[in-house]
């Protein structure tokens, strides 16, 4: 463990920051100050909606127009004393070379119409930090201390963020927040979007840039075990507020509030196996089957190849997979946003993927899919209740009354009621988003629900809300899931049975017990390992059992 040192890089004092909601402020910060001292990596831990973001983008000068600063102080190292509440022109020259941004997105983050060296080539000019002949001899340098070799860079600078793994955009977006030398990066969720295996990955790099470049690194994350996993010290906040703050495995191990203890309740709710999970009904026939799937981008990156894969009605049907193995392609192929190469799709023994028109529409009724990234996916201009609306609109299903009656039914169902109903999703958090997600899916009444990624940036205690009204609707209105998530805990406690995808292909379908304790394949293994790594430090006594 580092051991504190006495040079101060970053203070941040009496941050107060408040939102303007229609006619309302919502207070978010409340006089919040911390200090970071240079070489050490300080996590910010808290629930959805705790504030963590909010500082990340106000000591970065990119809070939106409807936050309000009403008093607060940045101050970093020697160079840069700012007052919060004036806009200045001085944090053109923060952003970047001050602080660092490395965001939950990798891709997102990257301009998806500019190739890799492009973006480089952007930032380093913008921040005048080299010519335009040093530009790729600097990016090439910056990939290989990431772990990419010379000519592994070179080709990845020719590609765009597309073209690339999650994983590896989040090593290229790290690239090039560390190309300009910032003070302070600050790593807003950099792993909570990737799998067991990248996220390790993600995780020892900080950890191997810390040591050797000395970097100072503030740490937003919703995990314990990512906090715990890297960082010196950690702040728990609550609602805006500093609930405790100490050293990590001091207020991992002995936390002082009841905040605190219910975040490690949260995680152990997680991870803690389920003695009473539902077996699965045997039913001979069955209702989703997948036959020989490719698919071939025109690129002719082959992404899906020889996919077989049966779900029957009822079943939770768990994916397992890393970044990049062509998950989210075979949801896209099923639900027909994206056309196979080959193979077919079969629900109830007809080729869905040979379907048009109004057959193809009138068969999206029984499959729905429930994205990744909920509030992206919802129109940020219409309600809550008009967005659940919109698919009995679309497919011209019952009249206004009968629609607005069974919107508002099944948003009821997802604990959406009262005035929730009439919110935009730029007004709800993380977690109720994803609920009116969930309920827009199930007004079709499908039955087959598509989850892809649909907890994985959700933090521990919405993550199980999630998951247990899941379970409740799966139980209540009898439809089947196709559940798909990089981590094995959600799936181990979840699903009757896992299919492992490796390269666009699966490796192994099994019972989740036999899937931890006898599978054989190796890259199954590798999986578990790296979701072990981070959970054993959780269980070596560093961590208070509640």
């Amino acid at each position: 463990m580092l051991e504190r040192q006495s040079e101060t890089i970053l203070q941040v004092r009496n941050l107060q920051v408040t939102y303007r909601q229609n006619q309302a402020t919502i207070p978010i910060l409340d006089q919040l100050g911390f200090d970071m001292n240079k070489g050490e990596i300080l996590a910010l831990l808290g629930e959805s909606g705790s504030g963590k973001s909010t500082i990340a983008k106000a000591v970065t000068g990119l809070l939106p127009p409807s936050a309000n600063i009403a008093s607060g102080t940045l101050q970093i190292g020697s160079t840069w004393h700012v007052d919060m509440t004036i806009k200045s022109k001085v944090w053109d020259q923060i952003r970047g070379r001050g602080i660092s941004m490395l965001f939950q997105d990798a891709q997102l983050a990257l301009n998806p119409v500019l190739k890799i060296k492009e973006n480089f080539k952007e930032i380093l000019l913008f921040h005048r930090m080299a010519a335009k002949d040093e530009v790729m001899s600097i990016a090439v340098k910056m990939l290989s201390m990431l772990n990419f070799k010379e000519a592994q860079s070179k080709s990845i600078l020719e590609c765009y963020p597309f073209e690339l793994s999650g994983g590896m955009c989040q090593r290229v977006c790290l690239a090039l927040a560390l190309c300009l030398k910032p003070s302070v990066l600050i790593a807003d969720e950099p792993t909570s979007a990737l799998d067991t295996v990248s996220q390790k990955e993600v995780l020892d790099l900080l950890k191997k840039m810390q040591a050797e470049l000395g970097l100072t690194i503030l740490l937003i994350t919703h995990d314990i075990a990512v906090a715990n996993a890297i960082s010196n010290r950690v702040i728990v906040l609550n609602k805006g507020i500093i609930e405790e703050e100490g050293n990590t495995s001091v207020v991992l191990s002995k936390p002082r509030t009841a905040y605190t203890k219910q975040l490690l309740a949260s995680r152990l709710q997680i991870v803690k196996p389920s003695n009473d999970r539902v077996e699965l009904l045997h039913h001979s026939e069955p209702l989703l089957q997948i036959r020989k799937l490719e698919k071939t981008f025109h690129s002719k990156k082959r992404v899906l190849h020889d996919i077989d894969l049966t779900l029957n009605s009822r079943e939770i049907l768990g994916i397992l997979g890393q970044s990049g193995c062509g998950k989210s392609t075979l949801a896209k192929c099923i639900v027909g946003l994206e056309s196979p190469s080959g193979g077919s799709v079969l629900y109830r023994g007809v080729h869905i993927n040979r379907l048009q028109g109004k057959y193809r529409r009138e068969m999206s009724r029984k499959i729905q899919l429930v994205f990744q990234d909920a509030r992206a996916s919802l129109h940020p201009g219409r309600s809550a209740l008009e967005l659940v609306q919109e698919p009995l609109q679309y497919l011209q299903i019952g009249t206004r009354k009968e629609r607005k009656e069974q919107a508002t039914y099944y948003l009821n169902e997802v604990g959406i009621t009262g005035d929730l109903l009439n919110r935009r999703p730029p007004q709800l958090s993380t977690g109720q988003c994803q609920r009116i997600a969930i309920a827009r899916a199930l007004v079709l009444e499908p039955e087959v629900l598509i989850c892809d990624e649909a907890v994985s940036a959700l933090d521990m205690s919405v993550r199980a809300q999630i998951l247990a009204l899941l379970q409740r609707l799966h139980q209540q209105f009898d439809f089947a899931i196709l559940m798909i998530s990089h981590d094995i805990h959600v799936l181990r406690n979840f699903c009757h049975h896992i299919a492992v995808m490796n390269n666009g292909s699966i490796s192994e379908t099994k019972r989740p017990s036999e899937l931890l304790h006898e599978s054989s394949q190796p890259h199954t293994q590798l999986l578990l390992k790296c979701a072990g790594d981070l959970e054993q430090r959780l269980y070596e006594g560093r961590m208070v059992k509640v």
